[in-house]
């Protein structure tokens, strides 16, 4: 969109970033290239960019639009800083070309353009306090894990349905995934299974799908994958698991269902705490939790089933970082994965934590809400760690 607005032939790029925008754009593969990172996709934006696609930029990138975006990447034409006070997502562009410059400042949504700049002159502004509209009527966060159960029993199956077509969407992934994606992490995992060095059991078949999806959604694979909280990822660790656990015990969609719609919407409780992007993975972490209590829910387990599985995940899993969008993405929603279903069984089993040990609270809510409090402030200057590290690789940005 900036360079939209002066065109021209391209001097230079400077990127001012949020913490985690720059994170999860370093590494990330770049759909229908071989390229990623933050540098090839602002050159590819200049390139090619089409801003009514909105998030499908991409979608019809052609070998010669690719290739002009590479010779302009050895002109080393792009700088990217990271501001790393500000808490939420925030891009600020700036493309000099031999016209003049154009600017355009993205907030708090991938796709929210709060304004646009020519050669300093204002072409479009709107209010940060009336920019994102909200999309829900109530705060999530204000209601007990039991009254969100309860929302999912009662709920009429029509009105979530619509669910069921992660499992399809991400499935298409997986079957990418089977081929060698990205990391290969599931493919390697099948092998595995396939010598008998590790078991074809459930919490395998859990970690084999989640991992074939991952390995192809960040290996830049063109297709999509249904978000939770703006992540992708989030969905494909929060539905995964679920997708295989119905699919080996043979159970009805409507469960599964129902089970999908509580995973989404426990993870969406602990992401309103930690925030949209944090020091630690929420794509393990809280799409992992909201896991493994569908999978409770999904197996015929009760409320305080649920509640002994979340506290079970909070007291194993929190705290794995977050180094960005990259191949490791795979390892960490298998991980995710694989704890989520050991997590629900074992909370089946009547073996849970007791309340109010280490950041496990007294309650689920609290212990979800003490999830938050890891990432922020907690995990504050460990995000920073993460970011001198990665910025210390490569001044591109790449």
């Amino acid at each position: 969109s900036a360079y939209q607005q002066v065109k021209g032939e391209l001097e230079n790029i400077v990127i001012v970033t949020d913490p985690g925008i720059f994170k999860n754009a370093f590494s990330c593969a770049i759909p229908g290239t071989e390229e990623a990172g933050i540098a090839m996709a602002a050159l590819l934006g200049v390139v090619c960019g089409n801003p009514s696609l909105e998030l499908e930029i991409f979608k019809d990138l052609t070998a010669a639009q690719i290739g002009e975006a590479r010779r302009l990447r050895d002109k080393d034409l792009v700088e990217i800083q990271v501001q790393k006070d500000i808490p939420e997502l925030y891009v600020n562009a700036a493309v000099k070309t031999d016209t003049g410059t154009g600017r355009t400042v993205i907030w708090k949504k991938h796709t929210n353009i709060i304004r646009i700049e020519a050669d300093d002159r204002l072409i479009f502004e709107k209010e940060k306090e009336t920019a994102v509209n909200r999309t829900t009527t109530f705060d999530l966060s204000t209601y007990t894990v039991g009254q969100i159960k309860e929302f999912i029993d009662r709920v009429p199956l029509p009105d979530i349905e619509f669910v069921l077509s992660a499992v399809r969407i991400n499935k298409k992934l997986c079957r990418e995934g089977t081929g060698g994606a990205g990391m290969k992490a599931g493919f390697g995992l099948e092998r595995l299974v396939r010598a008998k060095k590790i078991a074809d059991d459930l919490v395998s078949y859990a970690q084999r799908l989640t991992g074939f999806a991952m390995d192809a959604r960040m290996g830049g694979i063109s297709r999509p994958a249904l978000c939770i909280c703006g992540s992708g990822a989030h969905g494909i660790i929060a539905t995964m698991p679920l997708a295989a656990a119905a699919e080996r015990m043979i159970l009805e969609d409507d469960r599964l269902a129902r089970a999908i719609a509580l995973s989404y919407l426990v993870t969406i409780y602990i992401k309103d705490h930690s925030g949209r992007l944090s020091a630690f993975c929420g794509c393990a972490v809280a799409a992992g939790i909201g896991a493994s209590a569908g999978l409770v829910y999904l197996l015929g387990g009760g409320l305080s089933q649920i509640e002994n599985a979340i506290n079970n995940m909070a007291a194993n899993i929190t705290g794995l970082i977050c180094d960005g969008g990259n191949y490791g993405c795979s390892l960490k929603a298998i991980n995710g994965a694989g704890t989520a279903v050991l997590s629900a069984l074992l909370a089946l089993d009547g073996i849970a934590i007791p309340g109010d040990e280490g950041i496990v609270g007294r309650t689920v809510e609290e212990t979800m809400k003490n999830i938050g409090l890891i990432a922020s402030p907690g995990m504050v200057e460990t995000n920073s760690t993460i970011i001198d590290i990665m910025m210390g690789k490569d001044r591109s940005g790449r």
